[in-house]
């Protein structure tokens, strides 16, 4: 049985940013990193801007071969973790081989949801997850367009839910020549499960101005070649298919491991599992979260590369009582999360920290569906302060840093919450 001091299963933004601080702080130990992927790290925020050919291919990859050599990371591509056992602190892999650990980190991240109906094989239903999927939705979007233009037509395409991975087809169609495209969602309106109804109006409204239909209230019946018939028995001309449905994390590895999974993998704010010397961390890794008091869960590129930063400083921690700053102090991950998407260069839409109706106490609206502007402001009192707790913010850009940063200092906004609801109210006074 082989052994590393530092096995991390996972090689995306969280896993590859932990491998390079532990060897910053421990130069002769021995770090492998276990991959699904055929590709050393890339960008997986730069995947819809490499299929709107705002950067090219080999602008999307981080990490080259050589990197792991100068740094002695040894890569496992096209590697899966079969099993975990905890007690002789080993992991079965699935090219056969076992490796036992000093110390592990589970970065998995998430995996599309995949659309079980009829048809979804036909060759033009795409997710957005890898490199390898933009390469495949650049080149048959633009056959698409290109045999569309050539028969004096227009190439369609259908994007099944909304969200994030909804807004980055559209785009991604559009700049490929697909013109005429239709979005369908299950709810009643445009990202129900996170926005009102009057933000949602102010999204689709940036849609609808770029040919976008959006249709709600239907499901996925079946794929047929060229087309999407719905459960109400629509059909829906389609050269080419996104589905974006959300993503979740295979745990199959962790079975009978000891490991506490609820929603993901749960983590103390240092990122540490229930079990010694086992850790997680990004999309897979429900962390307990400082800042707001509760274990959360952030699916974002920024958010994986700060957990892996510190997670990396925990793992290499030589000694609780050692004074030599990072390997000797307990790193404890803080964030208030922000993500971020622009859209049809007019459209903008962000989520900063928690932003279910449900955790906060008052919700408080700026803006209107005719200023094309919306902000949906969260707020909740903790520890016997009144804070904001999170803001969904669209097509107003120039609030999300004064709310950003009141919500990462947790300032108490109570002598301002009745002005929040006036549009001509500076946010950045806030924080005076």
């Amino acid at each position: 049985m082989k052994s590393v001091d530092y096995l991390i299963i996972g090689g995306s933004a969280a896993g590859t940013t932990a491998a390079e601080v532990i060897r910053g702080l421990k130069p002769d130990a021995s770090i492998t990193i276990v991959t699904e992927e055929s590709h050393e790290e890339y960008s997986r925020v730069l995947i819809p801007h490499y299929i709107r050919h705002k950067v090219q291919r080999d602008q999307v990859f981080l990490k080259k071969s050589e990197w792991y050599t100068e740094k002695k990371i040894k890569l496992l591509k096209e590697v899966r973790a079969q099993r975990l056992e905890a007690s002789s602190k080993s992991v079965k892999l699935s090219n056969g081989e076992e490796i036992q650990y000093g110390k592990l980190l589970i970065t998995v991240g998430g995996y599309p949801i995949k659309l079980d109906a009829p048809g979804s094989d036909l060759g033009n239903v795409f997710y957005m997850r890898t490199v390898d999927d933009a390469d495949n939705i650049v080149k048959v979007a633009s056959s698409a367009s290109a045999k569309a233009s050539a028969d004096r037509q227009s190439a369609k395409g259908v994007i099944v839910g909304g969200g994030f991975i909804g807004l980055e087809f559209a785009s991604g169609f559009k700049k490929n020549g697909v013109e005429d495209i239709t979005i369908l969602v299950r709810e009643p309106y445009f990202w129900s499960f996170k926005l009102d109804e009057d933000s949602s109006k102010v999204l689709v409204t940036v849609l609808e101005k770029n040919g976008i239909k959006v249709v709600c209230n239907e499901e996925v019946e079946r794929f047929e070649k060229g087309a999407v018939v719905t459960k109400s028995g629509k059909s829906l001309p389609a050269d080419i298919v996104g589905v974006g449905i959300g993503i979740k994390s295979d745990f199959s590895f962790l079975e009978g491991s000891g490991v506490n999974i609820n929603r993901a993998i749960v983590t103390n704010e240092y990122l540490e599992t229930n079990v010694p010397d086992v850790y997680a961390a990004g999309d897979c890794a429900e962390f307990r979260d400082v800042i707001f008091e509760r274990q959360h869960i952030v699916g974002n590129w920024a958010n994986a590369t700060s957990q892996g930063s510190a997670v990396g400083k925990n793992m290499a921690l030589t000694s609780p009582s050692a004074s030599d700053g990072q390997a000797g102090v307990k790193t404890v991950f803080e964030t208030a999360s922000s993500y971020s998407i622009n859209f049809f260069d007019v459209g903008s839409c962000t989520f900063i920290g928690v932003t279910e109706a449900d955790f906060s106490e008052k919700t408080v609206l700026r803006g209107s569906v005719d200023s094309g502007k919306m902000t949906r402001i969260f707020i909740k009192k903790i520890d016997g302060v009144e804070r904001i707790v999170g803001a969904t913010v669209i097509n107003n850009p120039r609030e999300v840093a004064p709310l950003t940063s009141v919500v990462k200092n947790r300032t108490d906004v109570s002598k301002f919450v009745e002005k929040l609801s006036d549009s001509e109210f500076d946010l950045k006074d806030l924080s005076s």
